[in-house]
């Protein structure tokens, strides 16, 4: 069977398995004896093993099933969980995590068997029930046991009327009513999908007149190995006991001829319909019908390509901006249209607007799929690092555009990592502190108008400043006769520099110097930014602010010279008109005084190249920007008005000029450029 069409979804729901698992083994960790975590990480490794047999996975199959009959032991009270089986649990889930990745990359699950975590497993196994797996030979003998125990089922069967006139029925008519067991292999991972490749090869020689149990319980794997048949063929007995044999994994297939009583004598098999054995059976499946109760309730949600979903943002795009070329149309020919054409202006603005937000509420999704495995990562930090601390999330429901949370795991992740290495002290300084023992690091999720704030902080010991000076002169990156003069927050963003670490030694935690400035430049390219507040052994606050979606924006549009430019609302504070004379020199650079703050000029014509068309003596028009806690004003020609933009990607040749991030298509076709407040700050 070709299983690579499955692929995708394989790959989707097992991640999603094996975040459960982390989720759960986290829980299990500090409520060793809840019934209900143990439950989920069965359900959740039996899942996972099914599903990687099923795509033939065997190196993955055989380590889940190992996880699986540990945790049938805990289940059954035969083993009590402690903080090594936990620490062996989680290195089985980095080993999953490694079969995956090496599947999403080559659809192949690579060659490392594992020995090492199965061997440890099947010790937990052992130590707690005295017994690991059996030897082949006794196997043998349970399984014949079994075997033989299944043979010659199907004359305890008792026969409903309708059923006996069927066989009666075939039997006139030369054909054969035979009664037949088949018996799986105890070592068969997927009974169900066994037994349903069985009825298929015998209902193509025959048909199958009963089945106990019945079809759907053996379709629901509700069977011990082995389950019975009444087949009505024409085909003599051993070509049918051949077509079940023939499917892998069948141990044996046992079948006689049934002779069916005449319609006025009592029928010799009317006897009670196995009924002891059906409880057994009951019994032994209460587990699985527990699992059926608690299961949860599924979202009612599709998956969807985000190639699709591209797509049908290109065309919300193209929807916008005819819709802003009629507008265009329109505003020329005022004196000549009709009410009627505004009407339908009106009405098409409001069905693209609605679109859009559509469109945006399908691209959104929680960040909760990538916070998700922080928990794990501050746990195993904790033990590598030898502090105590604590991971405290709030707003993992909070929804941004899917192409942001792809992108911000890692940035994310720095921060942590910094936190918890260079933030938290060690226990003995906190001791000194007077803080509490076990650390706490937050992770904090909201919205704020059109941005979402992940705000990362820690109760540490903040950002040393005179340390921080001290390598940046150590590394020649700034003069001593600078550092006297430098502002906290200036020496802060040092931090952010290339290759810039303070950690004294290199681990594999830390000190390589790759983290800040990572973050910085992947939270800019998401048209976003981050800040820093710090108070020395308080603690640090790490604020990044996020744009709610890449491709549509409001913007207000301006004009340099004989340029139109677009400049995001979200950044623009106020618009003032500035006298001339109100413009004053500082360190040779242009400011105002704004209402008691003094504000740094930033003339668009200059740094554009283009000749501005405003006279000597007319008033400036500034537009006045905010980066975080940093404002500047913008110097233009002319407002143009509010628009809503399509934001069209400039390309590789052009990402150099930091301060345009992107372009717009205006109404009348022509180009315009989008300048980005924050880089321009």
């Amino acid at each position: 069977m070709d299983v690579s069409q499955y692929l995708e979804i394989f790959l989707d729901e097992t991640k999603e398995h094996l975040q459960n698992l982390n989720n759960q083994i986290l829980e299990l960790e500090s409520d060793a004896e809840n019934m209900n975590t143990i439950n989920e990480i069965f359900r959740a490794a039996h899942s996972l093993k099914g599903m990687a047999g099923t795509m033939g996975y065997k190196r993955m199959q055989t380590l889940t099933h190992d996880m699986e009959n540990v945790f049938s032991e805990v289940r059954n009270g035969n083993i009590k969980v402690n903080a090594d089986m936990i620490d062996v649990l989680f290195s089985c889930l980095d080993a999953l995590e490694e079969y995956t990745g090496n599947i999403q990359q080559s659809a192949d699950e690579g060659t490392n068997d594992n020995e090492e975590l199965i061997a440890k497993l099947n010790a937990i196994l052992k130590a707690g029930t005295g017994k690991a797996e059996e030897p082949a030979p006794k196997k043998e003998k349970k399984k014949k046991a079994a075997a033989v125990e299944a043979e010659g089922k199907w004359k305890d069967i008792s026969f409903e009327a309708s059923q006996l006139k069927v066989m009666r029925e075939a039997k006139k008519s030369g054909l054969n009513v035979y009664g037949m067991t088949v018996v799986v292999q105890e070592s068969c991972l997927l009974k169900a999908a066994r037994a349903f490749l069985v009825f298929k090869a015998i209902e193509e020689k025959g048909e199958i007149v009963v089945s106990v149990p019945s079809a759907q319980d053996v379709e629901d794997e509700k069977f011990d190995r082995d389950f019975t048949l009444v087949v009505i063929s024409e085909h003599d007995l051993d070509t049918v006991i051949k077509a079940a044999q023939n499917v892998s994994e069948i141990e044996k297939v046992t079948g006689a001829v049934i002779e069916i009583p005449e319609e006025d004598t009592k029928p010799s098999q009317d006897v009670k319909k196995v009924e002891e054995p059906a409880e057994k059976k009951a019994g032994a499946q209460a587990t699985p019908e527990k699992k059926t109760v608690s299961k949860p309730v599924v979202n009612r949600t599709v998956r969807v390509d985000i190639e699709k979903l591209d797509v049908l943002m290109n065309l919300v795009s193209e929807l916008i901006i005819a819709k802003n070329s009629l507008v265009a149309a329109t505003e020329q020919d005022k004196g000549r249209s009709n009410s009627g054409v505004s009407q339908q202006m009106d009405y098409l603005e409001s069905v693209t607007t609605n679109l859009h937000e559509s469109v945006m509420k399908v691209r959104m999704v929680p960040i909760e799929s990538v916070v998700n495995k922080f928990p794990r990562m501050i746990r195993d930090l904790s033990k590598k690092l030898g502090k105590k601390m604590e991971l405290y999330m709030t707003g993992e429901e909070t929804e941004l555009d899917r192409t942001v949370v792809d992108e911000i795991g890692d940035p994310l992740m720095h921060l942590l990592r910094n936190s918890a290495d260079h933030g938290l002290e060690s226990a003995e300084v906190r001791a000194q502190r007077g803080k509490p023992e076990v650390g706490s690091i937050f992770l904090d999720a909201y919205q704020d108008g059109n941005n979402v704030v992940i705000e990362v902080r820690d109760d540490g010991n903040g950002i040393d400043v005179e340390a921080v000076k001290k390598k940046a002169i150590e590394r020649s990156v700034i003069t001593s006769e600078q550092a006297e003069i430098m502002t906290d927050k200036d020496v802060i963003n040092l931090l952010f520099l290339p290759s810039f670490s303070t950690a004294k030694q290199v681990t594999d935690v830390s000190g390589r110097g790759v983290g800040l400035d990572v973050v910085r430049s992947k939270i800019e390219a998401l048209s976003g930014e981050v800040e820093v507040k710090s108070e020395l052994g308080v603690g640090s606050t790490w604020t990044i602010r996020l744009p709610l979606t890449l491709a549509i924006i409001q913007s207000l549009m301006v004009a340099v010279g004989g340029e139109k430019y677009a400049l995001s609302l979200a950044a623009i504070q106020t618009i003032e008109d500035v006298p001339r004379s109100d413009v004053k020199l500082v360190e040779n650079r242009e400011v105002i005084n704004l209402r008691g703050s003094v504000l740094p000029l930033i003339r668009l014509n200059n740094l554009l190249d283009v000749e501005s068309k405003k006279g000597d003596d007319e008033n400036l028009i500034v537009v006045v920007v905010k980066k975080g806690d940093r404002m500047a004003g913008l110097v233009i020609d002319e407002l143009l008005g509010q628009q809503e933009i399509v934001i069209k990607s400039l390309g590789k040749y052009i990402k150099h000029c930091k301060f345009i991030s992107g372009a717009t298509i205006l109404g009348d076709g022509e180009v315009a450029l989008i300048l980005d407040a924050n880089a321009l700050i």
